[in-house]
């Protein structure tokens, strides 16, 4: 006889397969469009594996005049990559500083970083904006990875995980001789990959996917990055269905990589952050 428990187990994994299927349908007709020779994708029925698949539409993505793919993607590799970098690195040492360090007005000063949060990108993005015309940052890879630099959110992320840190490893290197650096670069980063990883892994996502931000502060068409890019390519060959299938699957697919790669640290993460030891 089936104890009640594994009908329960039962219907919690069909739920999580539906769920699956739902939202995996259309990355597999992102893909498979993409692979179809173009008179192939206004055949009906849809058929997501295609009879004849080619390669030519990726083929033409870096190569086809009229269409900087290449520099699209470099755009956003250098401005995600170094991005991810100096936010965890930024937000890390500002983190420490909350958790371990006594200083002067530091419960107010975490008080403002999480109301910062709070505050809608909109508001702040006509004053940035005219900052940056002064300073003559306009379509440059300043203006697309420095203002963004300012994430509250990671510092908030990494302050509750590094609470949970235990103060005796904290005095166990400092009698060993460690200063305030010495203990954040032995002793905090390596208990926190994880929560590192985490946030990394949003950074990049955000980074990546980042649109309205990239389109107002570049203009020539050689500092796009792949999401403005794409949008300017799709009003441009919107007739050609199977080549932009084949540009979002470029966009896409770092992305889908970088979740994969480190979608177990993100779980735990997730999970460990904000427990009190």
């Amino acid at each position: 006889m089936i104890r009640p428990v594994q009908l329960t187990d039962l219907g919690w994994f069909l739920l999580f397969v539906c769920v699956s299927v739902f939202m995996l349908t259309p990355l597999a007709f992102m893909l498979g469009t993409s692979l179809k020779f173009e008179e192939a994708v206004y055949q009906y029925p849809v058929r997501l594996v295609p009879d004849e698949m080619t390669l030519q539409h990726y083929i033409d993505l870096f190569t086809r005049p009229g269409i900087p793919m290449a520099r699209w993607f470099f755009n956003s590799a250098l401005v995600t990559l170094v991005s991810t970098v100096l936010v965890l690195l930024i937000d890390s040492l500002a983190a420490f500083g909350f958790s371990r360090l006594d200083i002067p007005f530091k419960q107010p000063l975490f008080l403002l970083v999480v109301a910062a949060m709070m505050i809608p990108f909109p508001t702040t993005l006509i004053p940035v904006y005219v900052f940056l015309q002064k300073l003559h940052w306009l379509d440059t890879y300043k203006a697309l990875i420095i203002p963004p630099l300012a994430a509250p959110f990671g510092v908030f992320l990494l302050r509750q995980f590094f609470d949970t840190v235990p103060r005796e490893l904290e005095e166990a290197a400092i009698i060993d001789g460690c200063g305030n650096m010495g203990v954040y670069w032995r002793v905090i980063l390596p208990l926190s990959r994880s929560v590192m990883a985490t946030l990394g892994i949003f950074v990049f996502m955000a980074t990546w996917n980042a649109f309205l931000w990239p389109l107002i502060v570049t203009h020539s068409l050689n500092m796009r990055t792949i999401p403005v890019g794409l949008t300017l390519f799709n009003s441009e060959f919107w007739g050609e269905r199977a080549l932009t299938m084949a540009g979002a699957t470029v966009c896409a697919l770092p992305v889908l990589a970088a979740f994969l790669l480190f979608q177990r640290h993100i779980v735990k993460g997730i999970t460990l952050t904000g427990l009190k030891s």
